[in-house]
């Protein structure tokens, strides 16, 4: 493991003797992690088992999920439920220790694709990207790749006024809002950038244009997973690991892996922990900067 370093951002975010840790280990495509502040808990997928597990400091792992709906990306609302983007069951949902509660399942009366990725703001709004999976299969109903937003009605996510805020992403997947949530990232698996949105209102944005691109020169990889740092510093899963992208789009650095990284979040004592789910395992790193977990109450 190694950090490539492209400005001198790079030592504002690692330290330089700080190794990747390995927490777990064993599993087949690990995705999603979500970390609840309240509990000091991780949360992850493990998408090929359908299921999602959690990690607890001194329990180790532990199955939190049988049947996921093969989760991929999760978040937390405000009163520690999960949010689940669940890829078989074409739904956005509250997972909870036995069954789902659907948030969002349908757009204009057709069926999602396969949710992938998804963050709610400190409003409890949700918003998701909902690219079409040829390894899923099935029946096809929207003919766009989408990224939605579920708004609020009497403080819940309202899947009846599911909106949508961009309908030509190739494959919508990481998705993330900067620390004010003025701006919305959402980056592309197969173009290998980032695109940033100035939100207008809780439903609207306006498309400012391509934040960063990432250099597949750098080894295998994707643009998948995201987080923000409350610098404003943008993580991302990509090419020969995690890339670091400053606030300007500038790239900053790349933490070299020892697997295929696939997501990742921040955690931890005070929220300076970076966990990364990677293939067969689960990494985390201490880092400078704290970064963005999700609102809890």
């Amino acid at each position: 493991m190694g950090i490539i370093k492209f400005t001198e951002k790079a030592n504002a975010c690692f330290y330089q003797t700080a190794e990747l840790e390995k927490i777990a280990g064993g599993y087949y495509f690990t995705e999603g992690p979500v970390w609840d502040s309240v509990e000091k808990c991780l949360y992850f997928t493990n998408f090929q088992d359908n299921t999602i597990y959690r990690f607890k400091e001194r329990e180790g792992t532990s199955l939190y999920r049988k049947e996921s709906g093969r989760a991929v990306g999760l978040s937390l609302a405000a009163d520690g439920r999960i949010v689940s983007a669940e890829t078989s069951s074409h739904a956005v949902t509250f997972a909870g220790e036995t069954k789902s509660e659907v948030i969002a399942g349908t757009y204009q009366g057709k069926m999602l694709n396969s949710p992938n990725d998804v963050v709610v703001k400190k409003d409890g709004a949700v918003y998701f990207t909902d690219p079409y999976s040829v390894a899923m299969g099935g029946e096809r109903e929207l003919d766009f790749n989408g990224v939605f937003c579920v708004p609020v009605t009497d403080g819940k996510p309202d899947g009846s006024r599911i909106c949508l805020i961009d309908d030509r992403m190739e494959r919508p997947n990481g998705i993330a809002f900067s620390p004010d949530e003025k701006i919305l990232y959402v980056n592309d698996t197969n173009k290998q950038y980032i695109r940033a949105y100035q939100m207008r209102s809780a439903e609207e944005a306006s498309l400012i244009g391509t934040f960063a691109e990432l250099d597949e020169a750098y080894g295998a990889g994707c643009a998948d997973g995201m987080k923000v740092d409350e610098e404003g510093n943008v993580y991302l899963t990509g090419p020969g690991g995690i890339w670091v992208i400053d606030s300007s789009g500038t790239p900053a650095a790349i933490l070299e892996c020892p697997e295929n990284a696939g997501n990742l979040c921040f955690g931890g004592e005070d929220n300076c922990f970076l966990y990364i789910t990677a293939s067969t395992s689960v990494y985390r790193i201490p880092v400078k900067i704290p970064g963005i977990v999700p609102r809890r109450v």
